[in-house]
Protein backbone atom coordinates (compact mmCIF):
# COMPACT_ATOMS: atom_id res chain seq x y z
CA UNK A 1 0.00 0.00 0.00
CA UNK A 2 1.02 3.31 -0.80
CA UNK A 3 0.10 4.63 3.25
CA UNK A 4 0.12 2.79 5.93
CA UNK A 5 -3.09 2.53 7.76
CA UNK A 6 -3.51 3.90 11.16
CA UNK A 7 -5.09 1.52 14.06
CA UNK A 8 -8.74 2.17 15.06
CA UNK A 9 -8.99 3.66 18.86
CA UNK A 10 -10.91 0.57 19.73
CA UNK A 11 -7.73 -1.58 19.04
CA UNK A 12 -5.45 0.64 20.84
CA UNK A 13 -7.65 -0.32 23.94
CA UNK A 14 -4.69 -3.56 24.07
CA UNK A 15 -1.18 -3.23 23.58
CA UNK A 16 0.72 -4.51 20.86
CA UNK A 17 2.91 -7.69 20.92
CA UNK A 18 6.56 -7.20 21.19
CA UNK A 19 10.02 -9.10 21.36
CA UNK A 20 9.73 -12.21 20.94
CA UNK A 21 6.28 -12.80 20.24
CA UNK A 22 6.35 -10.41 17.16
CA UNK A 23 9.42 -12.09 15.68
CA UNK A 24 7.47 -15.04 15.96
CA UNK A 25 4.52 -13.93 14.27
CA UNK A 26 7.24 -12.50 11.52
CA UNK A 27 8.59 -15.53 10.77
CA UNK A 28 5.10 -17.60 10.23
CA UNK A 29 3.86 -15.16 7.76
CA UNK A 30 7.15 -14.52 6.14
CA UNK A 31 6.78 -18.23 5.10
CA UNK A 32 2.85 -18.84 5.50
CA UNK A 33 1.68 -15.59 3.99
CA UNK A 34 -1.21 -13.63 6.00
CA UNK A 35 -3.80 -16.05 6.48
CA UNK A 36 -6.45 -14.33 8.60
CA UNK A 37 -7.75 -10.83 7.09
CA UNK A 38 -6.66 -7.52 8.55
CA UNK A 39 -10.11 -6.14 10.04
CA UNK A 40 -11.31 -2.56 8.89
CA UNK A 41 -13.50 -0.78 10.34
CA UNK A 42 -14.24 3.34 9.90
CA UNK A 43 -11.28 3.29 7.78
CA UNK A 44 -8.75 1.90 10.51
CA UNK A 45 -7.49 -1.42 11.11
CA UNK A 46 -10.03 -2.41 14.00
CA UNK A 47 -8.69 -6.08 14.23
CA UNK A 48 -5.09 -7.40 12.86
CA UNK A 49 -2.78 -4.40 14.28
CA UNK A 50 -0.17 -7.40 14.53
CA UNK A 51 -0.77 -9.24 11.50
CA UNK A 52 -0.43 -5.92 9.89
CA UNK A 53 3.25 -4.60 11.14
CA UNK A 54 4.23 -8.28 10.58
CA UNK A 55 2.93 -7.57 6.63
CA UNK A 56 4.95 -4.09 6.61
CA UNK A 57 7.88 -6.19 7.94
CA UNK A 58 8.13 -8.55 6.12
CA UNK A 59 6.78 -7.46 2.58
CA UNK A 60 4.13 -10.09 3.15
CA UNK A 61 1.28 -9.56 0.92
CA UNK A 62 -1.96 -7.79 2.79
CA UNK A 63 -5.35 -9.23 2.58
CA UNK A 64 -8.74 -7.04 4.20
CA UNK A 65 -12.50 -6.83 5.08
CA UNK A 66 -14.64 -4.44 6.09
CA UNK A 67 -16.58 -5.37 9.41
CA UNK A 68 -20.41 -4.15 9.33
CA UNK A 69 -21.90 -3.56 12.65
CA UNK A 70 -21.86 -0.53 15.37
CA UNK A 71 -19.41 0.45 18.08
CA UNK A 72 -20.58 -1.65 20.99
CA UNK A 73 -20.16 -4.72 18.87
CA UNK A 74 -16.81 -3.81 17.21
CA UNK A 75 -15.71 -3.49 20.92
CA UNK A 76 -17.01 -6.59 21.62
CA UNK A 77 -15.39 -8.51 18.98
CA UNK A 78 -11.67 -6.74 19.71
CA UNK A 79 -12.06 -8.14 23.21
CA UNK A 80 -13.42 -11.11 22.39
CA UNK A 81 -10.37 -12.41 19.51
CA UNK A 82 -7.92 -10.43 22.29
CA UNK A 83 -8.85 -12.97 25.71
CA UNK A 84 -8.58 -15.79 23.15
CA UNK A 85 -5.13 -14.86 21.58
CA UNK A 86 -3.71 -13.45 25.09
CA UNK A 87 -2.29 -14.46 28.26
CA UNK A 88 -4.64 -12.38 30.83
CA UNK A 89 -2.82 -11.30 33.74
CA UNK A 90 -3.98 -8.59 36.11
CA UNK A 91 -2.33 -5.76 34.77
CA UNK A 92 -3.05 -6.53 31.60
CA UNK A 93 -6.52 -6.28 31.76
CA UNK A 94 -6.15 -3.37 34.59
CA UNK A 95 -4.20 -1.50 31.78
CA UNK A 96 -6.61 -2.43 29.36
CA UNK A 97 -9.96 -0.99 31.28
CA UNK A 98 -7.78 2.02 32.28
CA UNK A 99 -7.33 2.99 28.55
CA UNK A 100 -11.06 2.20 27.90
CA UNK A 101 -11.88 4.71 30.50
CA UNK A 102 -10.13 6.86 29.13
CA UNK A 103 -11.14 6.45 25.64
CA UNK A 104 -14.92 6.41 26.67
CA UNK A 105 -14.09 9.94 28.17
CA UNK A 106 -12.71 11.12 24.83
CA UNK A 107 -9.21 10.75 25.40
CA UNK A 108 -7.37 10.36 21.90
CA UNK A 109 -5.62 7.52 21.47
CA UNK A 110 -4.98 7.13 17.65
CA UNK A 111 -1.52 7.14 17.86
CA UNK A 112 0.07 4.37 19.79
CA UNK A 113 2.70 6.20 21.43
CA UNK A 114 0.15 8.91 22.90
CA UNK A 115 0.72 9.71 26.99
CA UNK A 116 -2.59 8.78 27.99
CA UNK A 117 -4.75 11.89 29.87
CA UNK A 118 -6.45 9.75 32.67
CA UNK A 119 -10.12 10.32 33.14
CA UNK A 120 -11.04 10.81 36.47
CA UNK A 121 -14.63 9.29 36.30
CA UNK A 122 -14.69 7.15 38.76
CA UNK A 123 -18.34 5.67 36.86
CA UNK A 124 -16.40 5.32 33.92
CA UNK A 125 -13.86 3.53 35.37
CA UNK A 126 -16.08 1.20 37.86
CA UNK A 127 -17.74 0.02 34.43
CA UNK A 128 -14.43 -0.82 32.71
CA UNK A 129 -13.57 -2.50 35.73
CA UNK A 130 -16.01 -4.30 35.60
CA UNK A 131 -16.09 -5.22 32.17
CA UNK A 132 -12.36 -6.68 32.34
CA UNK A 133 -13.37 -8.43 35.93
CA UNK A 134 -11.31 -6.50 37.93
CA UNK A 135 -11.58 -4.16 40.99
CA UNK A 136 -11.79 0.00 40.22
CA UNK A 137 -9.15 0.39 42.48
CA UNK A 138 -6.71 -1.79 40.36
CA UNK A 139 -7.82 0.13 36.95
CA UNK A 140 -6.60 3.09 39.58
CA UNK A 141 -2.97 1.61 40.15
CA UNK A 142 -2.98 0.63 36.18
CA UNK A 143 -3.83 4.18 35.12
CA UNK A 144 -1.54 5.84 37.17
CA UNK A 145 1.63 3.82 35.63
CA UNK A 146 -0.04 4.21 32.18
CA UNK A 147 0.53 8.26 32.70
CA UNK A 148 3.77 8.01 34.48
CA UNK A 149 4.74 6.97 30.99
CA UNK A 150 7.82 4.67 31.57
CA UNK A 151 7.29 1.91 29.19
CA UNK A 152 9.58 -0.53 30.92
CA UNK A 153 7.46 -0.49 33.88
CA UNK A 154 4.01 -0.62 32.06
CA UNK A 155 5.17 -3.36 30.47
CA UNK A 156 6.38 -5.10 33.22
CA UNK A 157 3.02 -4.69 34.84
CA UNK A 158 1.05 -6.17 31.60
CA UNK A 159 3.41 -9.06 31.53
CA UNK A 160 2.61 -9.69 35.43
CA UNK A 161 5.97 -8.94 36.36
CA UNK A 162 5.08 -6.21 38.86
CA UNK A 163 1.84 -6.07 40.95
CA UNK A 164 -0.34 -3.67 39.87
CA UNK A 165 0.31 -1.62 42.97
CA UNK A 166 3.82 -2.42 42.72
CA UNK A 167 4.18 -1.04 39.16
CA UNK A 168 2.09 2.44 40.77
CA UNK A 169 4.36 2.57 43.71
CA UNK A 170 7.48 2.21 41.33
CA UNK A 171 6.23 5.22 39.36
CA UNK A 172 5.66 7.57 42.39
CA UNK A 173 9.51 6.82 43.38
CA UNK A 174 12.32 9.29 42.74
CA UNK A 175 13.65 9.69 38.83
CA UNK A 176 16.72 7.67 39.54
CA UNK A 177 14.87 4.82 41.21
CA UNK A 178 12.24 4.16 38.70
CA UNK A 179 15.67 3.87 36.20
CA UNK A 180 17.34 1.52 38.32
CA UNK A 181 13.81 -0.65 38.29
CA UNK A 182 13.85 -0.21 34.42
CA UNK A 183 17.34 -0.99 33.70
CA UNK A 184 16.14 -4.57 35.06
CA UNK A 185 13.37 -5.04 32.42
CA UNK A 186 15.40 -8.04 30.92
CA UNK A 187 15.59 -10.02 34.73
CA UNK A 188 12.05 -10.18 35.41
CA UNK A 189 12.76 -11.74 38.91
CA UNK A 190 15.41 -9.09 40.17
CA UNK A 191 13.03 -6.59 38.47
CA UNK A 192 10.54 -7.37 41.05
CA UNK A 193 12.93 -7.94 44.20
CA UNK A 194 14.25 -4.68 43.49
CA UNK A 195 10.97 -2.79 42.81
CA UNK A 196 9.16 -4.42 46.06
CA UNK A 197 13.24 -3.43 47.77
CA UNK A 198 12.71 0.24 46.65
CA UNK A 199 9.70 0.51 47.16
CA UNK A 200 9.80 -0.35 50.79
CA UNK A 201 12.61 1.32 51.26
CA UNK A 202 10.76 4.68 50.22
CA UNK A 203 8.12 4.08 52.41
CA UNK A 204 9.84 3.85 55.46
CA UNK A 205 12.98 6.61 55.00
CA UNK A 206 13.35 9.59 57.06
CA UNK A 207 11.98 9.89 60.60
CA UNK A 208 9.16 7.32 60.07
CA UNK A 209 6.65 9.86 60.35
CA UNK A 210 5.02 8.75 57.04
CA UNK A 211 3.50 5.69 58.36
CA UNK A 212 2.31 7.43 61.47
CA UNK A 213 -1.76 7.82 62.39
CA UNK A 214 -4.32 10.83 63.65
CA UNK A 215 -5.69 8.86 66.91
CA UNK A 216 -9.06 8.07 66.69
CA UNK A 217 -10.84 11.25 69.10
CA UNK A 218 -8.98 14.05 67.04
CA UNK A 219 -10.56 12.31 63.80
CA UNK A 220 -13.71 12.12 65.56
CA UNK A 221 -13.85 15.73 65.99
CA UNK A 222 -13.01 16.58 62.84
CA UNK A 223 -15.56 13.92 60.78
CA UNK A 224 -18.90 15.82 63.49
CA UNK A 225 -17.55 18.96 62.32
CA UNK A 226 -17.25 18.42 58.59
CA UNK A 227 -20.78 16.47 58.93
CA UNK A 228 -18.68 13.33 57.20
CA UNK A 229 -15.50 12.93 55.12
CA UNK A 230 -15.94 12.93 51.86
CA UNK A 231 -11.81 12.20 51.04
CA UNK A 232 -8.49 11.10 52.32
CA UNK A 233 -6.00 12.10 50.09
CA UNK A 234 -3.15 10.44 51.91
CA UNK A 235 -4.11 8.00 52.89
CA UNK A 236 -4.41 3.41 53.65
CA UNK A 237 -6.42 0.68 54.24
CA UNK A 238 -5.21 0.40 57.79
CA UNK A 239 -6.31 4.14 58.54
CA UNK A 240 -9.84 3.73 56.89
CA UNK A 241 -10.82 1.91 60.17
CA UNK A 242 -10.93 5.37 62.06
CA UNK A 243 -11.27 7.92 59.23
CA UNK A 244 -14.35 6.46 57.55
CA UNK A 245 -14.07 8.59 54.70
CA UNK A 246 -16.46 8.17 51.68
CA UNK A 247 -13.73 7.81 48.92
CA UNK A 248 -9.29 7.82 49.96
CA UNK A 249 -6.37 7.61 48.01
CA UNK A 250 -2.90 5.04 49.33
CA UNK A 251 0.64 5.46 48.05
CA UNK A 252 -0.01 3.80 45.04
CA UNK A 253 -3.40 5.69 43.53
CA UNK A 254 -0.84 8.78 44.60
CA UNK A 255 -3.33 11.67 45.77
CA UNK A 256 -1.23 14.14 44.21
CA UNK A 257 -2.41 13.09 40.56
CA UNK A 258 -6.43 12.68 41.63
CA UNK A 259 -9.15 14.98 41.49
CA UNK A 260 -10.06 16.26 44.90
CA UNK A 261 -13.23 17.04 46.01
CA UNK A 262 -16.21 17.60 48.45
CA UNK A 263 -14.94 18.02 52.45
CA UNK A 264 -11.60 16.94 52.93
CA UNK A 265 -9.36 15.16 55.72
CA UNK A 266 -5.25 15.47 55.18
CA UNK A 267 -2.93 14.29 57.32
CA UNK A 268 -0.15 14.06 55.12
CA UNK A 269 3.39 12.45 54.58
CA UNK A 270 5.40 14.54 56.63
CA UNK A 271 8.76 13.67 55.18
CA UNK A 272 9.97 16.13 52.44
CA UNK A 273 9.08 16.94 49.61
CA UNK A 274 5.96 15.18 49.83
CA UNK A 275 4.25 17.16 52.63
CA UNK A 276 5.40 20.49 50.05
CA UNK A 277 3.49 18.69 47.66
CA UNK A 278 0.18 17.79 49.45
CA UNK A 279 -0.15 21.51 51.07
CA UNK A 280 0.14 22.61 47.67
CA UNK A 281 -2.18 20.39 45.98
CA UNK A 282 -4.65 21.12 49.42
CA UNK A 283 -4.44 25.01 48.63
CA UNK A 284 -4.67 25.04 45.18
CA UNK A 285 -7.60 22.46 44.83
CA UNK A 286 -9.62 24.31 47.58
CA UNK A 287 -9.10 27.72 45.56
CA UNK A 288 -9.98 26.49 42.54
CA UNK A 289 -13.40 25.13 44.40
CA UNK A 290 -12.84 21.59 43.73
CA UNK A 291 -12.80 21.51 47.83
CA UNK A 292 -15.64 22.45 49.70
CA UNK A 293 -13.86 22.52 53.20
CA UNK A 294 -10.79 20.93 54.10
CA UNK A 295 -8.83 20.26 57.42
CA UNK A 296 -5.35 19.19 57.79
CA UNK A 297 -3.43 18.35 60.26
CA UNK A 298 0.55 18.87 60.50
CA UNK A 299 3.45 19.17 62.84
CA UNK A 300 3.74 23.25 63.83
CA UNK A 301 6.74 24.14 61.61
CA UNK A 302 6.34 27.56 61.36
CA UNK A 303 9.47 28.24 60.01
CA UNK A 304 8.73 26.39 56.90
CA UNK A 305 7.88 27.85 52.90
CA UNK A 306 4.89 24.95 53.50
CA UNK A 307 3.59 25.58 56.99
CA UNK A 308 3.55 29.77 55.47
CA UNK A 309 1.65 28.38 51.93
CA UNK A 310 -1.44 26.79 54.23
CA UNK A 311 -1.31 29.69 57.05
CA UNK A 312 -1.89 32.36 53.70
CA UNK A 313 -4.37 30.70 52.45
CA UNK A 314 -6.42 29.32 55.09
CA UNK A 315 -9.37 30.47 56.88
CA UNK A 316 -8.01 29.54 60.83
CA UNK A 317 -5.43 27.73 62.71
CA UNK A 318 -6.12 25.26 65.48
CA UNK A 319 -2.78 25.32 68.09
CA UNK A 320 -2.75 22.07 69.96
CA UNK A 321 -2.26 22.17 73.51
CA UNK A 322 0.27 19.80 74.15
CA UNK A 323 1.38 17.14 71.20
CA UNK A 324 -0.62 14.72 69.37
CA UNK A 325 0.40 11.01 69.74
CA UNK A 326 0.56 9.73 66.31
CA UNK A 327 -0.24 5.77 66.75
CA UNK A 328 1.94 3.64 64.17
CA UNK A 329 0.67 0.56 62.20
CA UNK A 330 1.72 -1.73 64.93
CA UNK A 331 -0.26 0.65 67.41
CA UNK A 332 2.75 1.73 69.14
CA UNK A 333 2.08 6.08 70.23
CA UNK A 334 4.96 8.65 69.06
CA UNK A 335 6.59 11.03 71.22
CA UNK A 336 7.06 13.66 68.42
CA UNK A 337 9.15 16.63 70.12
CA UNK A 338 7.01 19.54 68.99
CA UNK A 339 3.69 20.29 69.09
CA UNK A 340 0.50 20.51 66.06
CA UNK A 341 -1.38 22.57 63.90
CA UNK A 342 -4.78 21.68 62.17
CA UNK A 343 -5.51 24.20 59.73
CA UNK A 344 -9.22 25.10 58.06
CA UNK A 345 -10.15 26.07 54.69
CA UNK A 346 -13.91 27.07 54.66
CA UNK A 347 -16.48 29.42 55.53
CA UNK A 348 -17.29 28.17 58.97
CA UNK A 349 -14.87 29.54 61.04
CA UNK A 350 -16.74 30.14 64.19
CA UNK A 351 -17.97 26.62 63.77
CA UNK A 352 -14.49 25.13 63.69
CA UNK A 353 -13.25 27.68 66.84
CA UNK A 354 -16.24 26.02 69.25
CA UNK A 355 -15.08 22.62 67.44
CA UNK A 356 -11.52 22.87 68.42
CA UNK A 357 -11.47 24.67 71.36
CA UNK A 358 -10.95 21.75 73.57
CA UNK A 359 -8.00 20.69 71.26
CA UNK A 360 -6.27 24.01 71.40
CA UNK A 361 -6.26 27.68 71.23
CA UNK A 362 -7.89 28.99 67.81
CA UNK A 363 -6.57 31.76 65.28
CA UNK A 364 -8.34 33.38 62.35
CA UNK A 365 -6.02 33.59 59.67
CA UNK A 366 -5.35 37.19 58.35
Amino acid sequence: MSQELQFHPIANDWPLIEGFEFADLCDSIQVNGLRVPIVIYDGMILDGRNRYRACIETGAATNFEDFHGTEEEAEALVDDLNRHRRHLTTGLLASVAARKATRKQGGDQKSEDIKLQICSSIPTRAETAKQMGVSERTVNHAAAVIKADVPEITKAMEAGTLAVSLAAAVVALPQEQQEEVQALASEPEKMREVARDLVHNHRAQGTGENEWYTPEEYVDTVREFLGGIDLDPASSEVAQKVVQAGRFFTIEDNGLEQDWAGKVWLNPPYAQPAISHFITKAVDEFNAGNVDEAVVLTHNYTDTAWFHNAATNCSAICFTRGRIGFVSPEGKKAAPTQGQAFFYFGERVEQFRDAFSKTGFVVVAA
